[in-house]
């Protein structure tokens, strides 16, 4: 699977418009290679004065490998994929630097009828709904990663045991632990499900890291969402609640001022888009991360908006994204007074994207 953070609806809205091309079949459906060209060109306009504008490219353009096995005398089928990550720039792959692994790499077993299971480098289960749909377009930077509590969270990580069920009248589940690589009291436990039925999908997700080591407690998140589509109209919306049980809060020189405690941050996102004859998709999308229990004027937004023609295997995609992120800390290149600002990481990126998938 593509994490979608970035494009994030091509593939889907492709499959809407019924233009997507099926992967390249080497050896039939034993080895398959598929992939996708895409790159945006992004201006950032920076709110703060002592931050500068830029303007980037920003590279997505990967591939991989996959095939399923199929056997005479052995009951399930082999699964397997090898994904590289990001070409060129190393973005998005865990500093793969666009190297043959750097993404989803894993082998595993399907068996008809129950789902398959899979070991290597994954998405935790969690995380697939986290990303989509409540991450597009350009609402990760808000509901994704950030938070104000000091919790980090892994997404797609090495080492990943993972179970995918089959979908049963409409319902399907994931469950994945991983995290053990340096001990197995660091464990990381990961469920999910969604429901499905006529145009309307609801999904649940947790994810938790037990105390362990100097981890004095849970360090967890709880998602929730679904989605609902009428003739074009599609709408979606998430609510994530984030615990830190392992939180210290530090001054600004990032020196911890008192005991460990637990924090807690919720964040939300919602999204509207409209899909014209399978041609144009406009979509507009909120998301908010909501001040912290233990914090004060750390609650952050993101403002979105996008316009895609859409052809067949590509799409061309305008996007305009407005961001207001909590104060942070700044020190004076000038040796001026260091002192918190409201407006540090705000700012405004336009976006002019080209996807072309296989």
């Amino acid at each position: 699977m593509f994490k979608r953070t970035l494009i994030g609806a091509a593939v889907a809205a492709a499959a809407i418009s019924g233009s997507a091309n099926a992967a390249i079949q080497l050896a039939g459906d034993a080895v398959q290679l598929y992939g996708q060209a895409a790159i945006s060109y992004q201006y950032w306009s920076a709110d703060h004065a002592d931050k500068e504008n830029t303007v980037v490219a920003e590279v997505e353009s990967r591939f991989g490998l996959r095939g399923t096995v199929e056997f005479e005398d052995f009951g399930p089928d082999l699964v397997w994929q090898m994904e590289s990550g990001n070409a060129a720039n190393g973005g998005g792959n865990d500093k793969g630097q666009g190297a043959l692994g750097g993404r989803d790499t894993f082998i595993g077993f399907a068996f008809d009828g129950l789902g398959s299971i899979k070991y290597g480098r994954q998405l935790v289960a969690a995380y697939n709904y986290v990303d989509w749909p409540h991450t597009n377009p350009g609402l990760g930077n808000v509901f994704d990663w950030h938070n104000a509590i000091g919790a980090g969270y892994t997404d797609r990580v090495n080492n990943n045991l993972r179970f995918d069920s089959e979908t049963f009248g409409g319902f399907n589940f994931q469950a994945t632990i991983s995290g053990m690589d340096k001990t197995t009291d660091a464990m990381v436990a990961s469920v999910a499900g969604s429901y499905t039925v006529d145009g309307l999908s609801v999904h649940a997700g947790h994810y938790t890291q037990d105390e362990y080591g100097d981890n004095k407690g849970d360090i967890s998140y709880t998602i929730l969402g679904g989605s609902f589509s009428t003739g074009p109209m599609t709408f979606t919306a998430g609510y994530k609640m984030m615990e830190n049980g392992n939180y210290q809060a530090k001054d600004a020189s990032d020196q911890a001022t008192g005991p460990y405690m637990s924090n807690d941050q919720n964040a939300m996102s919602v999204t509207a888009a409209y899909n014209h004859d399978g041609a144009w998709l406009y979509k507009v999308g909120y998301a908010q991360t909501f001040e912290s229990d233990k914090g004060s004027d750390d609650e952050s937004t993101a403002i979105t908006a996008r316009v895609m023609r859409m052809l067949p295997s590509a799409v061309i995609y305008v996007d305009v994204r407005n961001y207001d992120m909590n104060k942070a800390y700044f020190k004076k290149s000038d040796g001026g007074d260091d002192k918190y600002h409201d407006d540090l990481n705000d700012g405004t990126r336009i976006m002019l994207g080209t996807e072309y998938y296989f």
